[in-house]
């Protein structure tokens, strides 16, 4: 049986990583393979708890090693310059 509690949260300031794309291409001029590789941005964390208290200890944790993001649209009022975390309850 899964986890009963999802904490969703979105960080700001985080630096881009360089992946390996698992594809690769021969370079004409020195017929050498070259994989490719893409910078991803990973702005999203994702946790699952058994309880809502340890969600909460969790997100003060990331909220000790992390920026979390703020929301910036002023269409939404209610989530205006507020933290951009959620707990959802999951089956």
């Amino acid at each position: 049986m899964r986890n009963n509690y999802r904490l969703t949260v979105h960080l700001t300031n985080v630096k881009k990583v360089r992946r390996d794309t698992g594809e690769s291409n021969i370079d004409s001029k020195t017929k050498k393979r070259i994989f490719e590789s893409k910078e991803i941005c990973y702005n999203t964390l994702s946790f699952y708890c058994k309880t809502k208290q340890e969600c909460l200890q969790k997100l003060s944790w990331v909220r000790g090693h992390n920026t979390i993001a703020k929301g910036k649209n002023p269409k939404k009022r209610q989530k205006l310059d507020k933290e951009m975390w959620n707990i959802s309850f999951v089956n």
